[in-house]
């Protein structure tokens, strides 16, 4: 825990045989909190909380006699839970409390029953549940929807229930209307002008009345509607994009195309100096997955964190996709291995290293230090250099 006004918390899974690692680019003067938690079947031992500041030459104290603490406490909460029901989908949206938090836990009812269970990042801060991602939602029925949050292999306390019915486009609100309203939202399927809050703008007042706008394609001039919540030509199939600013866009001219979290789709944009691309809507990361074409950029090809085969690293902030290799399942950013262990990808010791450009790749990328001895790394039972 980084403490502070606003306190942070990264955890790291580590392997079973991992005895000592070492943390990096921490802050000067910085106080933090720091304990080991160690798991075995249903049950999980939690070491002294230790309070360190370092490089200040403050001996680590424990803030407490015993050393203890209720680990409840410092993990995440659920906040808000929102939920959007559409054609024969129910996308799912939430928001987590500052906290320790190892997977988001989804649980869905149907018909009163339990029905279907996920298990997410906590990276990850909404889903859409249809047929692509093995979840059949059908129209008509009635679901109930809930998000926990799972450390350490416990899990905390669900939130309230929401209930949602799948209805085909146009006909969400109806389906309904005998549900809680508060914690549902519906999309929004329009072509109309936008609303001008300013009148000098274009002297059109708040509220005015303005006449729905046609739209014609631009390749064969035939009208352009709303087809299962994508807007497309009913002649040439083209589809079209509205860009949140009264204009639309051609799918096929976008340069990074449209996202792969929200209906309507929405642009995709490029993070500043980063190669990573967001949902202009919902925010949400579309991580590059590394190009194995060889081929560049051109074919690189991205991913939302929940459809990444193997999760995200444990060596890396922020977190980068895992990855299969020869020799395992590796971090695409660093090549630090990972393995399997009940369940979950941890990362493991690695081999020491005695390649020179090896060495000086792993100082450029920040994964390991010099020292009086040598060059330091994580490291399993004995200290590898």
């Amino acid at each position: 825990i980084r403490t502070g006004a606003v306190p942070s918390y990264t955890s790291l899974r580590l392997s079973g045989d991992l005895q000592r690692y070492q943390i990096q680019s921490l802050s000067r003067h910085q106080r933090y909190r720091i304990a080991v938690l160690g798991t075995a079947g249903e049950g999980n031992g939690l070491s002294r909380w230790i309070d360190v500041t370092p490089r200040a030459g403050l001996a680590a104290v424990a803030p407490e006699p015993d050393g203890r603490q209720d680990l409840a406490a410092h993990v995440a909460r659920v906040g808000r839970l929102t939920v959007m029901p559409q054609d024969r989908r129910l996308t799912v949206y939430w928001t987590l409390a500052r906290g320790f938090a190892d997977r988001v836990v989804l649980e869905v009812s149907r018909a009163g029953q339990a029905w279907h269970r996920m298990e997410l990042e906590p990276e990850v801060a909404s889903i859409s549940l249809d047929r692509s991602r093995g979840v059949p939602v059908s129209n008509g029925s009635v679901y109930g929807v809930k998000v926990g949050v799972s450390f350490a292999g416990v899990m905390y306390a669900l939130s309230a229930e929401v209930v949602a019915t799948p209805a085909p486009q146009g006909n969400e609100r109806r389906a309904n209307a005998s549900h809680p309203q508060e914690n549902l939202i519906y999309p929004t399927l329009s072509v109309s002008p936008e609303l001008r809050v300013f009148p000098e703008d274009d002297g059109v007042l708040p509220g005015a009345e303005s006449r729905p706008l046609e739209l014609v394609c631009c390749h064969c001039r035939q009208e352009v509607r709303w087809h299962e919540y994508r807007l497309r030509c009913d002649r040439c199939n083209a589809e079209f994009i509205p860009n949140g600013r009264g204009d639309f866009l051609e799918v096929a001219r976008l340069r990074f195309g449209t996202c792969r979290c929200c209906l309507p789709r929405k642009i995709l944009v490029q993070k500043g100096d980063s190669t990573s691309l967001i949902c202009v809507h919902s925010g949400k990361e579309h991580i590059p997955m590394p190009d194995r074409s060889g081929n560049g950029a051109s074919s690189r090809t991205y991913q939302l964190i929940e459809d990444l085969p193997y999760g995200l690293c444990q060596c890396c902030r922020p977190r980068r996709p895992l990855v299969q290799e020869s020799g395992g399942i590796v971090c695409g950013k660093s090549k630090e291995r990972h393995r399997n262990e009940r369940g979950r990808y941890v990362l493991v010791p690695t081999e020491p290293v005695f390649d020179a450009k090896a060495i000086d790749d792993l100082l450029d990328a920040g994964l390991a230090e010099i020292c009086s001895t040598g060059v330091s790394r994580g490291t399993a039972k004995a200290k590898r250099r």
